[in-house]
């Protein structure tokens, strides 16, 4: 069983002396994620005991993780959500938004601010949609990652019921995974090359822009044959 990662009962309020009569292992991963109360409640996930039903949070990267829950020490698997990649960045440009001075004249401020909202209107569309494909992605390859850890445990039975379940999720991670293939090449090509990103950016938008512009001569050749 892999690292506790850390949990804390979704109570009010937290205070160190709260930990004692605890032992030595559960300490400090309760007072890790209270002295982190700052980014808790933007990289946690929240979720509750199959056993006791108490409610617990955990670091969005230790999904996946198996543990134990705190309260009845029953095994648990800290459930894999991952985060849009475009929530960042749409938090980014509306600070930018809010931090936009007013003073005499107004006209540059007026462009600024346009600019900003044509952007935060793209992000907010792939937020809404490859934002949402990237998450339902990662959360097909979880569930893949989990049922193939459990895949040797268990009787035959137990055993071909993983197997089917792999096939199913698979099958339905497969679609958004070539949806959501374009862009995260396109990303990791931006973060080894940006110049190579900027051409291969270009030459995707020239190639639909030309299919689009030629597309009654191609219709009309298929009808052709």
């Amino acid at each position: 069983m892999s690292t506790s990662p850390s949990l804390r009962d979704n109570i009010t309020s937290y205070e160190p002396t709260d930990c004692i009569g605890r032992n030595d292992q559960e300490t400090p991963r309760l007072y890790s994620l209270a002295r982190a109360r700052d980014t808790r409640r933007k990289n946690t996930i929240r979720f509750k005991c199959v056993e006791c039903n108490r409610q617990m949070e955990a670091r969005s990267q230790d999904g996946g993780v198996d543990t134990q829950c705190p309260h009845c020490s029953a095994p648990i698997t800290v459930p894999r959500i991952p985060s849009n990649p475009y929530l960042r960045p749409i938090h980014m440009i509306a600070r930018q938004i809010k931090a936009v001075p007013f003073p005499f004249p107004y006209l540059p401020q007026v462009i600024q601010l346009s600019v900003l909202v044509a952007v935060l209107g793209i992000f907010a569309f792939l937020f809404i949609t490859i934002g949402l494909v990237s998450q339902i992605t990662g959360i097909l390859k979880g569930l893949i990652v989990d049922t193939r850890r459990h895949l040797q445990e268990g009787s035959a039975v137990e055993r071909s019921a993983q197997a089917i379940s792999i096939a199913i999720y698979a099958g339905l991670w497969l679609p958004f995974w070539l949806i959501q293939l374009p862009f995260s090449f396109i990303g990791s090509l931006w973060t080894a090359r940006r110049f190579g990103a900027l051409v291969a950016v270009a030459i995707f938008l020239a190639v639909i822009d030309a299919i689009a512009f030629y597309s009654p001569q191609i219709i009309r050749l298929l009808h052709s044959f």
